[in-house]
């Protein structure tokens, strides 16, 4: 029987579940906002569509480069700290008025490069806090958290439209900030136990 997974990979998989969550309510919000907020018709949603997916192109190989020659855990906190801030503007913006179209684009481009950068970094430190025999469960996990996130992703949408995106900004910064503290966590480790290698 294959034995449980250690608690430092448990609070991985926890700060995972956070961010996958905080990327579905962002990828809600904006173009939320924009139409209850600004009226935007299709041409601009499909253009804020764009500026949200156009860091997955462009990032993704740099990110995992990236990923390989520093710690881990600092970018992962860094996207999720980037992510978070950037949903953050968009309830500063909601709440005081200045909303562009423009704005609600770099914010959208900002909160996926957060989201680029935490995707190629997660699975990459697993093999740092878990056995090789236990490298298989560890993924499966974190996919089902990204799965789980994504068919939950329509209640962000129910939220936002009854909110102009009051809501689902401000889930994109709980759960970024959830992420992150999850990965304070996972630093210490297990009490009493060795240091994880440096990831």
């Amino acid at each position: 029987m294959t034995s449980a997974l250690p608690p430092i990979f448990k609070r991985l998989a926890g700060a995972n579940l956070a961010a996958q969550s905080a990327e579905q309510i962002s990828l809600a919000a904006v173009p939320i906002v924009a139409v209850l907020a600004l009226g935007a018709g299709p041409g601009e949603i499909g253009a804020l569509a764009t500026a949200q997916t156009l860091p997955f192109l462009l990032l993704s190989i740099p990110a995992g480069l990236l990923a390989d020659r520093v710690s881990k855990r600092r970018l992962m906190v860094a996207a999720e700290g980037l992510r978070a801030l950037a949903f953050l503007g968009l309830l500063l913006a909601v709440l005081t008025g200045p909303l562009s179209l423009a704005l609600l684009a770099v914010l959208g481009f900002l909160g996926a490069c957060g989201t680029v950068g935490f995707s190629v970094a997660a699975p990459a430190l697993i093999p740092a806090l878990v056995p090789r025999e236990q490298l298989s469960a560890a993924n499966g996990r974190l996919e089902l958290a990204r799965s789980a996130a994504f068919a939950a992703g329509w209640r962000a949408g129910v939220l936002g439209r009854c909110t102009a995106g009051l809501c689902t900004g401000g889930g994109a910064v709980g759960g970024g900030a959830g992420a992150v503290a999850g990965l304070a966590r996972a630093r210490r480790g297990r009490p009493g136990a060795a240091p994880p290698p440096a990831g």
